[in-house]
């Protein structure tokens, strides 16, 4: 099937008529018919009972219209979308945020983005960093602001953006609430809800394994919703980075005896060509002084 003959057929469907579908088209009645035919001979059946005065669809043609008027409408927008991008009209960034990473931590940078670009569009993506690195590596994403820097493909290239503390968080009636710092002992024997692919969990078990302090790591979430969730419900406590928003009623401290941080940096696929808008956001994100909005 191809496009001219959707065109052709639709054509027909609005006219009920080939001489004047033919015109429409700007085509010879004839190569419309023609057209027409082998679309018929395609999908096994008469598309249009053809009478001088009254064509109209069969039962075979009015269950393909929708469906090919859904496939023109499809072609037309790629067909505009690909004419864009050659003029440069369009400038699309694909961005995924790893969802151990606050947003609003991006919005300067987007801003600068859009300032500076002309026609950028946005599609922004949150799931868990693993999930979003494959995107990337299969061309579903441009770029992936990173949450750790563990783990990643050699295909990955990665730019180190900041660094922040990650702290312990608890609710605010907790018993050990009034500790600031938590002392690393008195977090021997407690349970903990631990997020996935966090490395300040690991190394917290590495600080806490060299002095013989047990810590269970009990429950599992996939996100910092979830997690603060769970700590909120009493499962236990959780380890979360500077820059994410508390639940109300949960409050956060830090570890005497273990200072942990985690690196939030950018990942792209090597050797892949930036698009305008990529290579903005890209340029943007490592100039920044990141030091604000770590503090607010």
């Amino acid at each position: 099937m191809e496009m001219h003959q959707v065109r052709y057929f639709l054509a027909v469907c609005r006219t009920l008529n080939f001489t004047k579908a033919a015109e429409e088209c700007n085509v010879a009645q004839p190569s419309l018919t023609r057209a027409i035919q082998k679309l018929e001979e395609e999908f096994g059946g008469l598309l249009f009972h053809r009478e001088r005065a009254n064509t109209h669809l069969t039962e075979l043609g009015r269950a393909m219209l929708p469906h090919l008027e859904r496939t023109f409408e499809a072609a037309q927008t790629a067909k505009q979308l690909a004419t864009g991008f050659k003029k440069g009209e369009i400038a699309h960034l694909r961005l995924g945020v790893a969802n151990s990473v606050s947003s609003h931590l991006l919005a300067g940078v987007l801003k600068g983005v859009r300032d500076g670009v002309p026609n950028f569009e946005l599609t922004m993506d949150a799931a868990c960093q693993s999930d979003l690195v494959d995107e990337a590596v299969e061309g579903d994403l441009d770029l992936v602001v990173l949450g750790n820097d563990k783990n990643l493909p050699e295909r990955l290239r990665s730019w180190t953006l900041f660094r922040e503390n990650v702290w312990l968080i608890m609710p605010a009636t907790h018993e050990l609430a009034a500790l600031s710092p938590v002392p690393l002992t008195s977090l021997d024997g407690r349970d903990f809800v631990e997020r996935a692919q966090c490395g300040s969990s690991e190394r917290l078990r590495e600080i806490a394994s060299e002095i013989g302090i047990t810590l269970n790591f009990r429950h599992r979430a996939t996100s910092e919703e979830q997690l603060q969730n769970l700590v909120q419900a009493g499962f236990g406590l959780g380890l979360v980075p500077q820059t994410i928003t508390l639940q109300q009623g949960l409050i956060a401290r830090q570890i005497d005896g273990a200072e942990l941080q985690r690196s939030v940096g950018l990942g792209a696929v090597a050797g892949r060509r930036f698009s305008v808008a990529s290579d903005a956001f890209v340029k943007l994100a490592r100039t920044r002084d990141w030091s604000a909005a770590i503090k607010s």
